[in-house]
């Protein structure tokens, strides 16, 4: 699964049309010649597929329940995914404690794509992986803040949004959620171009 957040993809394409536009070329020329330069945003990163049963602590197997819930640091479940009876992805989990980057050009085809929730999912697992494991936090949180925190959760509705209630009962709310293409499929994110003038 690629692991790369959508608006890292498309960096130097944006800034590529961008370029293009503010010398003259209308959007469409721009995005075409900027979707030619194999030289930009080659770089992504990936994290392998397991079958759930395979997972293990020190040798110890990892419930396939817990997993596919998502309730373990590390992994992001991923059902099944059959077209008309053929099975193209099997029920797993993403392991995203193992990181690959790789060359975008060596991959010729896309077996699927993830729907809004489930980047939101993984955006969520990733930062619960990264950022959100540390007992400091809180610390350099209050620090940070001049206030204790006296308690966290995390948003109904959008497992992004870390709502903290500080020693005056302010609410402080972290992890907006990050923009997405506002497409229905594999895209390009859309970049704001310069007004023509």
């Amino acid at each position: 699964m690629v692991t790369t957040h959508d608006c890292g993809l498309d960096k130097e394409f944006n800034a590529r049309v961008r370029r293009l536009a503010e010398a003259g070329a209308d959007e469409h020329d721009a995005t075409a010649q900027a979707e030619v330069a194999t030289e930009l945003d080659r770089s992504l990163q990936v994290s392998p597929l397991i079958d759930p049963a395979l997972v293990t602590v020190d040798g110890v197997p990892i419930s396939s329940g817990q997993l596919m819930a998502g309730k373990v640091v590390g992994y992001l479940p991923v059902p099944a995914l059959d077209d008309g009876g053929q099975e193209l992805i099997p029920e797993s989990v993403v392991d995203l404690s193992y990181r690959a980057t790789v060359d975008r050009l060596a991959y010729t085809a896309r077996v699927a794509s993830v729907s809004e929730f489930a980047r939101q999912a993984l955006r969520y697992s990733l930062a619960r992986l990264d950022a959100l494991r540390s007992p400091l936090v809180e610390l350099e949180l209050a620090d940070a803040v001049g206030q204790r925190i006296k308690k966290a959760r995390v948003a109904k509705g959008n497992q992004l949004v870390v709502e903290l209630t500080l020693e005056d009962d302010s609410v402080l709310r972290l992890l907006q959620q990050p923009g997405s293409p506002d497409v229905g499929g594999p895209s390009r994110t859309a970049a704001s171009l310069p007004p023509r003038g």
